[in-house]
């Protein structure tokens, strides 16, 4: 009976694999109506429930997507091109990413206060030690958003191949020689490509973090643990928690922008992100409350009075009140 029910789930999914390389532009519009849908249920359901029914919606959207790029990854061979082992702890990663959020509005939503704060803090913890497993088993480098990178669909429905990212370029190290010093990684003579400079990869493998730099990504990592230890013991109206997230991802790019030379282009451009995520701050509470959002009301009544301004000045004070 077992046997008969796995025969009947694997012909199932062969028929619906086929039916997605034949059809991946419609399912990739699926999928971005499920995302839009999610935005439109918002606040026009019942009250009480919309945001937990958008939220869900959102996020199987997203739990959608994952999985359509992995069945277009496994169809096409391109599951090769990364150790298996970080491949699925980075897929669980992201699956738990695309609901995270969702478990916490439901908690706050139906559960009592203190299984919502017992609920979130498992869920950052499963997502630290995956991310501490990543650096120090795995030696991932910096930890990109999003951990996987999507799958250029375009790029298989048209060649049948995607395109190289930076797993595939990472994975294939037999291609790359890594200096003992620097950590630069070249690439092989015997591997060279004799098209001209054009078609030369833009960047190489991952950097091979040194001591210093893996201090620098454990902070990194631990953030969001410091955060909830230091809410829990001061309350989320205190400006400690707040003090104590920004210090953290500040010694983390300090600690990590000291060899900022030896990151190739993609690691750079994280770097760049972590940086841009810092002024995110200012739209935290406290921070926000107390400081930022007086600021931004007095600066919006001030674009009133330019053309064009007024629609997004009433959406911002209806969404602030």
């Amino acid at each position: 009976m077992s046997e008969a029910i796995k025969r009947g789930v694997d012909n199932a999914l062969k028929r619906y694999v086929d039916y997605l390389s034949n059809n991946v532009e419609l399912v990739t519009a699926v999928e971005s109506w499920m995302k839009t849908l999610s935005y439109l249920v918002a606040g026009r359901i019942s009250k009480s429930h919309s945001t937990v029914i958008a939220e869900l919606m959102y996020s199987s959207s997203s739990l959608f997507t994952l999985f359509n790029d992995y069945m277009l990854r496994k169809r096409h061979g391109l599951h090769t091109l990364q150790g298996a082992g970080a491949r699925r702890l980075k897929i669980a990663l992201s699956c738990l990413e695309a609901v995270e959020v969702f478990i916490e509005i439901a908690a706050r939503r139906y559960a009592d206060p203190n299984i919502k704060w017992i609920l979130i803090f498992c869920v950052e913890l499963l997502k630290t030690i995956g991310r501490f497993v990543l650096q120090l088993k795995y030696k991932s480098g910096l930890r990109y958003f999003p951990l996987i990178n999507r799958l250029n669909r375009k790029a298989i429905h048209m060649d049948g191949v995607e395109e190289r990212t930076d797993d595939s370029q990472s994975s294939n190290n037999q291609s790359y020689y890594t200096l003992p010093h620097s950590g630069r990684q070249i690439k092989s003579v015997n591997t060279g490509s004799w098209q001209g400079v054009a078609s030369a990869p833009v960047s190489v493998g991952k950097t091979v973090l040194d001591k210093g730099q893996m201090v620098g990504e454990a902070l990194h990592n631990l953030q969001p643990l410091i955060h909830l230890g230091t809410e829990a013991c001061f309350g989320a109206e205190s400006w400690k928690p707040w003090i104590a997230s920004i210090i953290t991802d500040l010694a983390s790019l300090g600690i990590l922008k000291q060899s900022h030379y030896r990151y190739s282009k993609n690691e750079n451009s994280e770097m760049v992100r972590r940086k841009f995520i810092l002024w995110m701050y200012l739209l935290r509470s406290p921070c926000y409350d107390r400081v930022t959002k007086q600021r931004l009301l007095r600066l919006l009544s001030v674009f009133q009075s330019i053309p064009w301004t007024q629609v997004y000045c009433w959406f911002h004070r209806s969404v602030s009140s």
